[in-house]
C-alpha cells in the first residue's frame, strides 16, 4: 500500500469530463475483466454512465481541437529526440484519425440495443434487475464467463477511441507538470497566483494525516485546506497545524509560464 495519496483538481470543465471519463473507463476494465456475475452486472451499469457522461456533443469536438493543438506544440520539447517527437505525432496522428472513424452518435449502437436499454430503465429502480423481474438479463448472468466478458467487451468497443484520445491528452498534461514543495499553516495554504495555462490541480500528502484537500483556484489565487477524513460525516473538521505536501500543477503545454 502506498504511503501517499494523491488528489486532483480540475480548473476547467473539459478537464472534469475528462478525469470522469478516465475513472468510469477504468472501472469498465477492472469488472469486465473479472470472472464473476456480479462484477459483470457493475460493468454494464459503467457502461451506461459512460454513456450519460459523454452524450454532451461538444465532448468530441474538444478532444479533437486538444489533439491538434498538440501537433503544433511537438517541436517545443527541445530535450526530445526527433524519434520522440515523432512519436508523439504518430499517437496524436492515430487518436485523431481513430476519433475520425466514429460516424454515429456516441454509444448510438447501445441506444439502438432494446434489451440493453430495457436493463438500463431498470436499474434505475431499487433492485429493479432481480431474477423476476428482468429473467432475461437473469439468463444473461448465468451465461458462460467468457460469454459475458466478449459481449462486454464488444458493446464498449465503439466508445474506446474516445477513451484512448482522453487518455492521451491526460497523459501530456500529467507529464507538463510543476512540483512545489507547501505546507499549510493553521491548517491552510495560500498562494497569490498560479503559473500561466494551468488545467489541473494535484496535492500529494502523506496517508497518515488522514487529509482531504478543499481547493479552490483561479488563475489569481489558490487556497487549500484540509478536512480530515471522515466515513461518519459528509464534511470532516478542519486539520490545524502544519501539513507538509506537494502540489503538482499540470498545463498542456509544454513549458509553464
Amino acid at each position: 500500500m502506498t504511503d501517499h495519496i494523491r488528489y486532483e483538481h480540475p480548473l476547467s470543465e473539459r478537464i472534469r469530463n475528462f478525469l470522469r471519463l478516465e475513472h468510469l473507463f477504468a472501472r469498465f476494465r477492472d469488472t469486465s475483466n473479472s470472472n464473476e456475475a456480479c462484477a459483470h452486472h457493475t460493468a454494464l451499469f459503467t457502461l451506461f454512465e459512460i454513456m450519460e457522461a459523454a452524450a454532451r456533443a461538444e465532448l468530441k469536438l474538444d478532444i479533437l481541437q486538444e489533439l491538434e493543438r498538440q501537433k503544433t506544440l511537438v517541436d517545443q520539447y527541445p530535450q526530445w529526440s526527433a524519434e520522440q517527437q515523432q512519436a508523439r505525432l504518430d499517437a496524436l496522428q492515430t487518436a485523431t484519425q481513430n476519433l475520425h472513424n466514429v460516424h454515429q452518435k456516441f454509444g448510438q449502437h447501445l441506444r439502438e440495443n432494446e434489451w440493453l436499454m430495457a436493463i438500463k430503465q431498470r436499474m434505475l429502480v431499487p433492485g429493479g434487475t432481480s431474477p423476476f423481474d428482468l429473467p432475461s438479463y437473469f439468463y444473461w448472468q448465468q451465461l458462460g464467463t467468457e460469454t459475458r466478458q466478449q459481449q462486454l467487451h464488444q458493446w464498449i468497443q465503439s466508445l474506446l477511441p474516445t477513451y484512448e484520445a482522453i487518455y492521451l491528452l491526460l497523459h501530456i498534461l500529467r507529464s507538463n507538470s510543476w512540483v512545489v514543495a507547501c505546507e499549510t499553516s493553521g491548517g491552510s495554504y495560500q498562494h497569490n497566483s498560479l503559473a500561466q495555462n494551468i488545467h489541473l490541480l494535484a496535492i500529494d500528502v502523506a496517508l497518515a494525516h488522514a487529509a482531504l484537500p478543499e481547493v479552490s483556484a483561479n488563475k489569481y489565487f489558490t487556497h487549500i485546506r484540509f478536512l480530515q477524513a471522515s466515513q461518519q460525516q459528509a464534511r470532516g473538521k478542519a486539520l490545524e497545524g502544519q501539513i507538509p505536501f506537494q502540489l503538482i500543477m499540470c498545463s498542456f503545454d509544454p513549458v509553464i509560464r
